[in-house]
């Protein structure tokens, strides 16, 4: 086998292995979880999880320590992004396999062109591979689930907002809300207006459409806010003092949150910086200091 064949044949073993992967963390499964996640929410059994014969390894992976592992790490941040402790373990397990596949077919092909010696320590080194491409997956995990939470906390501020703001218009809390799902516009708030659009379809109210979501997605402020559109609609008490004092602690909390944020920009840039000044004065004060050796060494 030549040098150009081997290469051609570890450059397709790798794009298989690449689709087999994109195909096995694929987000939406075509099978009945995903419908039966997309209309019941994701509190759903079995929403979000993969399908086919490897999920009934993962889930067997996932049942038992493993699982509850993974479900004390991430608690509800998992049906933050809609997915299940199967899922976490597929990810992690087929970026590892898919991190050793690929050391060991490059080391393969390498040695097999003469252009590496065979040794056991390449085996050492697959291994290191897997074992940072799952911790990759891990911290992706992790990444996703931060960043889906902080746009959803975002949309659920921007909902309360756009409903006091409604309720100074001396609009009942049906019409605020209305308004609200219509005005706005996010990725995430496309998913609260799905969720509370749906809800009178399944004859939920719409108080507990908000509380399920607060619980499922760990927004204490929705169960608040479901909370108290429940005292409005079964006793009749006015409620747009209470929904204005919990947009402004909204409103605190989120630029508390932007603070901190900046805060750890800054911190994350002044190494960096100090670095550069460092270097930088070195660079200039090196030739000086050469010139400066030698006119008092001659």
């Amino acid at each position: 086998m030549t040098p150009l064949s081997t290469a051609a044949l570890v450059c397709t073993c790798i794009a298989a292995a690449v689709a087999a992967f994109v195909h096995g963390a694929r987000r939406s499964p075509r099978s009945l979880a995903a419908v039966r996640a997309r209309m019941y929410g994701p509190s759903a059994p079995g929403a979000g999880t993969v399908g086919g014969a490897p999920a009934r390894l993962f889930e067997a992976v996932a049942i038992g320590p493993v699982g509850g592992s993974i479900d004390r790490r991430f608690g509800v941040g998992l049906n933050v992004v809609g997915w299940s402790a199967a899922d976490v373990v597929s990810r992690v397990l087929v970026g590892a396999a898919l991190g050793m596949f690929t050391v060991v077919f490059s080391v393969a092909a390498l040695t097999a062109a003469g252009l590496l010696p065979l040794s056991p320590l390449w085996l050492v080194v697959a291994a290191l591979v897997a074992g940072m491409a799952a911790w990759v997956m891990w911290s992706d995990v992790d990444t996703r689930i931060q960043r889906r939470r902080r746009e959803l906390r975002q949309a659920a501020n921007d909902l309360v907002q756009l409903v006091a703001v409604g309720l100074t218009t001396d609009q009942s809390v049906e019409e605020a809300v209305r308004f609200a799902l219509a005005v706005g516009s996010s990725e995430a708030f496309d998913l609260v207006r799905r969720e509370l659009d749906a809800a009178p379809q399944r004859g939920i109210p719409l108080w507990e459409a908000l509380d399920s979501m607060g619980r499922a997605y760990g927004i204490r402020e929705l169960s608040e806010f479901g909370a108290s559109i429940e005292r409005q609609g079964l006793h009749g008490v006015s409620i747009a003092e209470t929904v204005a004092t919990l947009a402004a602690t909204m409103r605190a909390t989120a630029l508390d949150e932007l603070e901190r944020d900046a805060d750890k920009a800054n911190a994350n840039l002044a190494g960096p910086t100090i670095g550069f000044v460092v270097a930088t004065i070195v660079f200039l004060a090196y030739p000086l200091a050469l010139r400066v050796g030698e006119a008092f060494g001659g």
